[in-house]
């Protein structure tokens, strides 16, 4: 299992290897409306799609957090590398004191529970935005499929352990929530900062390396495709504009790099 760290001024970090989800590039149309697989395939070209899930921990202000779960142990068989990846950090979920959530989605909550039924990080606390919450508790709400069921029935169960947060707002010395709205109505990111060094954790911006240059290609799963187009313009280009060092939970692991522009087009530049 892997593990990167890294030290953004006198704030600890890693980028916890969660594991891979499965995609076949054959089959990545599904995911872009309006996109065919022959322009999939044109944009891939000799590359692999990106199904890495890249989790930050943070240690800052004697608080160690880490930014959502992933899929989990039982989550599926490519998954579950949080716990493995913790341990050559020296740590177990128990030490966890903080579980930011930036959104709903399957393969970044799915592990809040272990096999057993019980809380993967026992003694922390929750939090998230409150329009993300609002989104899916009515979205679960409204439905009678039994995982959002299951969802439902876990977040309500915990919603005395969670704390809304707004962007701008701080959830430790030096790490200040940012909005990413658009691929959910409350998705969030995580800017780090300290000693002059930065980091923006910009999660589900984008899902593999041709969305750089081809930022108008939606994603299926978007609840606000035009806002997270818009977004995504918006936060790739704050990157090149201040040469800010970037996360993405999904780009090939360990997801850290730059970004630049040229001829108008965005460009990924991996540093790790």
């Amino acid at each position: 299992m892997n593990v990167h760290q890294l030290q953004i001024g006198d704030i600890k970090c890693a980028i916890l290897h969660e594991g891979e989800s499965d995609l076949i590039a054959g089959n990545l149309a599904q995911r872009y409306p309006g996109v065919t697989q022959a322009q999939i395939d044109r944009a891939l070209g000799d590359q692999r799609p990106s199904g890495s899930l890249n989790l930050p921990y943070i240690y800052s202000g004697g608080a160690r957090i880490i930014a959502d779960v992933g899929f989990g142990a039982a989550g599926r068989p490519s998954a579950g590398g949080t716990e493995a990846a913790l341990e050559l950090l020296g740590l177990a979920p128990a030490d966890i004191d903080i579980v930011y959530l930036t959104h709903f989605h399957g393969d970044h909550i799915a592990g809040m529970t272990d096999s057993s039924g019980g809380l993967s990080f026992p003694n922390a606390r929750y939090l998230t935005t409150r329009a993300e919450w609002d989104e899916w508790i009515g979205r679960w709400s409204a439905s009678s499929a039994p995982q959002d069921q299951q969802n439902l029935n876990l977040f309500t169960s915990l919603q005395d352990r969670f704390r809304f947060v707004s962007a701008g707002g701080e959830i430790a010395p030096g790490v200040t929530v940012v909005d990413l709205a658009g691929h959910t109505l409350g998705h969030s990111g995580l800017l780090i900062e300290s000693g002059g060094d930065r980091l923006l954790h910009l999660v589900d911006l984008l899902h593999q390396p041709f969305q750089f240059a081809h930022t108008d290609w939606r994603f299926a799963f978007d609840s606000d495709p035009n806002r997270a187009a818009e977004t995504r313009v918006r936060a790739l280009r704050q990157c090149a504009d201040e040469n800010l060092m970037a996360l993405f939970y999904h780009m090939p692991y360990p997801g850290l790099g730059t970004v630049s522009i040229k001829d108008g087009v965005f460009h990924w530049n991996p540093s790790a």
